[in-house]
């Protein structure tokens, strides 16, 4: 079946994006409904919007962080600020099955308020056994398909409440990171139902997904991408010997990928619950040497920084060199004070333009 084309947001109304239904991918429509609302938003914030407004939001930035990063994404990012109304608002659309697994994954983090920094610091430093239940929620998100069907039918049927200005732009540009083919497609090969083979024997099937994914893979991202594929699913299906030798190559091809920082974790964490503490050091510090290499100015850069402080600062006495290199290598931060706040940059400054209107 030939897909849809995209809709770009260019300023429709709500009655002028509905009726692309049978003609865009709903998913490009769904996208322009999020960017029309953002454009709404005045001086004082996303309060001003309306309840059904602020659902559409909420939802749209749950299916994208969850999908991208996790149910830790989620709640680390600037979406963390819908945690407070996220399972109502997909009880209301009538996700029946997204509804208790986010609630679950609320429930990981053990907190007594949903406060979104709270939801933040909690995430940020979740133990071992907060991640292993994030990790499988992730895995049982990745297998639902109920978000985009049951999102845009509650769009049509309270468009009275959702109504979109015509012809205005967002104030600024919804500022997502260019990922690399290779993230791209690893991205999707966690979505996709591959058959429990080699990495031989899955090259095909994942060169045949690129093609449909549009992903411009080369044999390189191939690999790299199945790599890490590979070692995620031995991590989920506790293969330790498997993740051992998988490790080091999969970190080496991916490790500019937020994924893999995340895998990471989980692989050091994983180390350290099973006492193999040297390697859990050695695979920390590997990590370590790499931020150290790279630019200290770039904001995903600090987050990551933050985030292997988070580790260090829970684990420390687990990972003496990985400690001692930190405090060389980053003397900025202090692990023996509270780490400051991640920022997550979401949205860039639009440029003025010198067209006409």
């Amino acid at each position: 079946m030939r897909k849809r084309p995209w809709l770009d947001y260019a300023g429709q109304t709500t009655s002028e994006l509905i009726a692309c239904k049978n003609t865009h991918s709903i998913a490009s429509l769904l996208c322009a409904f999020e960017w029309g609302i953002q454009a709404k938003v005045g001086p004082g914030g996303e309060e001003e919007l309306t309840r059904d407004e602020r659902l559409v939001l909420a939802v749209m930035a749950l299916q994208r962080e969850v999908n991208n990063g996790g149910y830790s994404q989620f709640f680390t990012n600037s979406s963390r600020r819908f945690v407070p109304i996220i399972v109502d608002s997909l009880r209301r659309i009538g996700c029946v099955r997204t509804e208790p697994t986010t609630t679950r994954a609320i429930t990981a983090l053990g907190i007594p308020n949903l406060d979104p920094d709270a939801v933040s610091d909690a995430a940020l430093n979740a133990g071992s056994a907060a991640i292993k239940m994030l990790d499988a929620l992730d895995q049982e998100f990745y297998k639902i398909d109920e978000i985009e069907d049951r999102l845009f039918e509650f769009i049509e049927t309270h468009q009275s409440n959702i109504q979109l200005q015509k012809g205005s732009k967002p104030p600024f540009e919804l500022k997502r990171p260019k990922r690399s083919n290779a993230a791209r497609l690893s991205t999707s090969l966690s979505f996709a139902k591959l058959p429990d083979v080699t990495l031989e024997q899955l090259r095909e099937p994942a060169r045949e997904l690129a093609r449909q994914e549009s992903i411009d893979a080369t044999d390189a991202d191939l690999d790299a991408a199945l790599t890490l594929y590979l070692f995620d699913r031995s991590l989920r299906k506790d293969e330790i010997a498997a993740c051992e030798l998988l490790a080091p190559e999969a970190f080496k091809l991916m490790r500019e990928d937020t994924t893999h920082c995340i895998l990471h974790k989980k692989w050091v964490l994983r180390l350290i619950s099973d006492s193999r503490l040297e390697l859990a050091d050695t695979s920390t510090l590997y990590y370590l040497e790499y931020l150290r290499a790279c630019d200290q100015s770039d904001l995903s850069t600090q987050n990551r920084i933050l985030f292997w402080a988070a580790v260090l600062q829970e684990n420390g006495a687990a990972l003496p060199t990985s400690v001692r290199f930190f405090v060389q290598a980053f003397p900025d931060l202090d692990l023996d004070k509270p780490l400051p706040r991640a920022h997550y940059g979401q949205v860039r400054a639009r440029k003025p333009s010198s067209k006409p209107n």
